[in-house]
């Protein structure tokens, strides 16, 4: 995929949501590297859905946000980093492109959820990474009995014809490079040129949220009638190129 597409070309093919303007400008603000901590705070103060998500991740244990010992946008910026500013705000557009692609182009509502119980046995792992002046991967964890219903649904597939893994190993491709395609677009266009790999497709048992080097990561879990489905965002916006 061209860095040139833009998110509102990506958003067309797949059906997928272009990042908000607000995500843009704080996205810009991290890529120009010359803001401070105050005009990020500023900044991000404006939106609430943020804030509160941003002061949830500064508060780790809490129970609720009444347990809070952060109760700032710039305390909870001292104690996480700018950087967790760009996972949070980008998190929304990818989560919102992943309800839509599911919606779209699966007919799955999925809805996210607050909390979910882990795999508990070896399930399908699709990564793509994405490396330029962000540095990062973006992942979707899923059982193996999602494969027919997505390759039924994505491209028409009999449950026999993904007997063979390497074409169930497509099919759970085709869908990672529809959601990191409109995530990397959604960088591209906010000045994080970058460019993806591959999609990479495991069987694994190891459920544990991956790191980003020099970055952070959140996970954010889905559920339908269909199927469950995890998708990691692991960001470093101080790569370079």
């Amino acid at each position: 995929m061209s860095t040139s597409n833009s998110a509102e070309d990506i958003a067309k093919t797949f059906g997928m949501e272009a990042v908000p303007e607000s995500v843009k400008r704080l996205t810009q603000m991290i890529a120009g590297r010359g803001a401070s901590i105050e005009e990020f705070g500023k900044f991000i103060a404006q939106d609430k859905e943020l804030t509160a998500r941003l002061l949830k991740f500064a508060n780790p244990r809490a129970v609720d946000q009444f347990d809070y010992n952060i109760t700032t946008v710039d305390g909870a910026l001292q104690r996480t980093g700018m950087s967790i500013a760009l996972l949070l705000a980008m998190g929304d557009p990818l989560v919102r492109g992943v309800l839509k692609t599911f919606k779209t182009m699966l007919d799955i509502n999925l809805e996210l959820m607050p909390v979910s119980s882990p795999f508990q046995e070896a399930h399908i792992l699709g990564e793509v990474s994405f490396s330029g002046k962000a540095n990062g991967k973006v992942q979707l964890r899923l059982t193996k009995a999602s494969v027919p219903v997505i390759g039924e649904r994505l491209l028409g597939m009999a449950p026999e014809d993904l007997a063979d893994p390497a074409m169930a190993a497509d099919v759970i491709g085709e869908l990672c490079n529809m959601v990191a395609g409109n995530f990397k677009s959604n960088l591209c266009d906010a000045g994080l040129n970058c460019v993806l790999q591959p999609p990479k497709i495991t069987i694994t048992d190891d459920f544990k949220l991956q790191s980003v080097d020099g970055g952070n990561s959140e996970r954010h879990p889905f559920r339908s009638p269909e199927l469950p489905l995890f998708v990691d965002l692991g960001v470093n916006p101080w790569a370079g190129e």
